[in-house]
């Protein structure tokens, strides 16, 4: 049997298992050519697992990194130190990692110093501006520096690369692979009943490091503001699983809590995507939800002062509103009055591609490593 191509993908969050999906699964269909070796440093735990879970991914290699107030800069050793065993041993032609988390970092600079190949799924982001998001920015900067091969999300993306002088044909446009999950996850059987016809639904989620403590109450106390002025209005808030963030959601909406505010506790990958695709609007400072929303048609408001996903904002499918309370009371309030504001917002469009990143990025991987490894690609 001819050799093949031995890639290492590494995750360890739910958003990574999420946005490696597609290129592993794409991988795996083609296990003539690819050997694949998954790694998961677990630097999310019970999000993680049922995310693996949702999607039937088995993982080689497991370090559950996590601990009780563990700092950032004590994940991104040890699962360096962990990384570079695996690099050792396996000897991979290419290290895979996704995104900007401490875990995709870390990775990937184990891989340039064990001298392999490193390849960025989503490459290309920037908002230039190391605090915000921190640390993932400063994650993505440091992977635009070392790795090898970028598969960038959007023309924006990977005209970011170029300018910062990446080599032209080290950067592929591909799509966004969340776009693959996204799709995948809306073919699956509905889990949940469809809303009451007519009933519009808001949904709400928050977490950024940098909005803590004071933008993240800003968004709540709009929450229960938005609340009493339309009690017609179902705003469903998901919790997220962080400490700060828990204590802030119960001194801000614990109590007398309007009855139509729905604190929704962390729910598994598709039956989230099914919520956000019966939402009338959608709030938010998450990345991959700022992916998914213009795919789905959802009026997108962003409670941040940066992002990196500027196609929605050019568009004119989704708003910077930062985290001034009276700021996201007027930007909602304006959607839920202004039918024709909200029809301008609600189109649908494809910035980020046509849910086929996954296999776009393995094409790829095939042609550019083969050559080197003197293997035989065939896609």
């Amino acid at each position: 049997m001819a050799r093949r191509i031995r890639v290492a993908a590494f995750l360890g969050t739910r958003p990574e298992v999420i946005k490696m999906y597609s290129p592993i699964r794409a991988l795996k269909e083609m296990d003539a050519a690819f050997e694949t070796i998954v790694c998961s440093s677990g630097q999310h735990s019970e999000l993680l697992s049922d995310a693996l879970t949702t999607f039937g991914m088995d993982v080689d290699y497991h370090l559950a990194v996590m601990r009780r107030n563990q700092r950032p800069a004590e994940v991104a050793w040890k699962v360096a130190r962990w990384a570079s065993d695996i690099c050792e041993e396996r000897h991979p032609d290419v290290v895979l990692v996704q995104g900007d988390t401490t875990t995709t970092m870390a990775a990937g600079v184990a891989g340039f110093h064990s001298a392999t190949r490193v390849a960025h799924v989503e490459a290309g982001l920037r908002t230039y501006d190391n605090s915000a998001p921190w640390p993932e920015e400063g994650h993505r900067r440091i992977l635009g520096a070392i790795a090898d091969l970028h598969f960038a999300p959007s023309e924006l993306a990977a005209a970011n690369l170029v300018r910062e002088g990446v080599a032209a044909d080290q950067v592929f446009l591909t799509g966004n692979t969340g776009i693959d999950a996204l799709y995948w996850a809306l073919s699956q059987p509905r889990q949940t009943a469809p809303p009451p016809e007519g009933q519009r639904r808001i949904v709400i989620t928050t977490h950024r490091r940098e909005s803590i403590p004071d933008g993240i109450r800003s968004v709540f106390g709009a929450v229960r503001q938005l609340a009493d002025l339309y009690p017609d209005v179902r705003f469903q808030l998901v919790r997220h699983p962080s400490p700060p963030v828990a204590r802030m959601l119960r001194e801000t909406l614990d109590g007398d809590r309007p009855r139509n505010i729905d604190v929704l506790a962390p729910c598994s990958y598709i039956p989230f995507m099914r919520m956000l695709a019966d939402s009338y609007v959608i709030v938010t400072d998450s990345g991959g939800i700022q992916e998914e929303a213009p795919a789905l048609g959802k009026p997108l408001l962003v409670v941040n002062r940066r992002t990196a996903r500027e196609e929605p904002l050019r568009a004119g499918t989704s708003h910077l509103v930062g985290t001034d309370q009276n700021d996201i009371v007027a930007a909602v309030a304006a959607l839920l009055e202004d039918p024709a504001h909200y029809a301008r917002m609600a189109t649908r469009h494809d910035p980020y591609g046509d849910g086929l990143a996954g296999e776009r990025i393995v094409k790829i991987l095939g042609e550019v490593i083969a050559p080197s490894t003197g293997t035989e690609f065939r896609p």
